[in-house]
């Protein structure tokens, strides 16, 4: 307090460094009092530094302090930095390992894929060879039950079962006729069959059985005499061996039923009013027995 607001060249007041500063001195001063005014301006400046240096120390320890409070933050951010960029690389490790995990999967599941559709192949094939199999198997046994019940004399007998039930098929038109098994007039002859209507045909439709003969095409008929011309007789069974029904008939030579034939069987032929269905269907006679009826064909292969 008291002092004056100014110092010398190049001393610090309250910090900041003051330039040099002279006060104007007027013309008309001494010498003397010029030197002691300055005199005391030096004693001032003089008391001004003393003054200013405990402040310039508090200055240096505090910015030290904030110094070393920056750089223990820094290491601190480093250290986490460090902490988080390890994190990072372990789990890029762990993407990278997925990723080929999935890959893998996809590929095997791609090769699964192949697998199935080329097993799902090779059961459609199997399905296939299967029904294949079961339609020559189930030819050869038809072939073989025919070879079994063929005849080759001239002479047939063909047992009929479940009569019933095929005679109100053909009522109901679901199947209308049956047709035998083939036969031959010798080893090396005729091949042919007889077709029959348990509810009648054309004329006999209704209320008679209608029993046709049919040439067949057989494997040796370009050695054999044509058109057929042998008699043939039809006859149906009585089980109680009384009273059998016979028709006969020869062949008309000019008919195309009884020509070479050009496809599997030529137009049956025969008699559409063979029995009547009543008669069929009393109880005098004995037709049917136990729901089986028996037809016998004989063919004169001496004519």
């Amino acid at each position: 307090g008291g002092r004056e607001e100014w110092a010398g060249p190049g001393r610090m007041f309250n910090g900041t460094l003051l330039p040099a500063v002279v006060p104007a001195i007027g013309p008309a001063q001494p010498a003397a009092g010029v030197q002691q005014r300055l005199q005391g301006a030096l004693e001032i400046s003089g008391d001004l530094e003393v003054d200013c240096f405990p402040g310039s120390s508090v200055c240096e320890e505090e910015s030290i302090l904030q110094q070393l409070v920056r750089e223990k933050v820094i290491s601190e951010l480093e250290n986490k930095l460090h902490v988080f960029e390890n994190i990072v690389a372990v789990l890029n490790k762990e993407v990278e390992t997925s990723n080929l995990e999935i890959a893998a999967f996809r590929r095997k599941s791609g090769l699964d894929q192949d697998v199935i559709q080329s097993l799902e192949l090779k059961i459609t094939e199997l399905h296939r060879c299967l029904t294949q199999k079961d339609a020559g198997l189930s030819k050869l046994h038809k072939r073989l039950q025919s070879f079994e019940q063929a005849s080759y004399d001239g002479v047939f007998l063909w047992k009929i079962t479940d009569v019933n039930r095929k005679y109100h098929e053909s009522v109901t038109g679901r199947v209308v006729s049956l047709f035998s098994p083939a036969f031959y007039t010798a080893k090396y002859g005729y091949k042919v069959c007889l077709r029959i209507y348990l509810n009648g045909d054309g004329t006999g439709k209704g209320t008679h059985v209608s029993l046709f003969f049919v040439v067949m095409k057989g494997e040796y008929d370009a050695l054999l005499p044509w058109p057929f011309k042998h008699k043939v007789t039809f006859m149906m069974l009585d089980q109680n061996n009384r009273e059998h029904v016979i028709d006969a008939f020869r062949p008309d030579l000019t008919s195309a039923s009884f020509q070479r034939p050009v496809s599997d069987m030529n137009v049956a032929s025969g008699c559409p009013m063979f029995l009547p269905l009543c008669k069929l269907q009393s109880p005098k006679y004995a037709y049917v027995r136990e729901d089986t009826l028996f037809l016998k064909c004989i063919i004169e292969t001496n004519s």
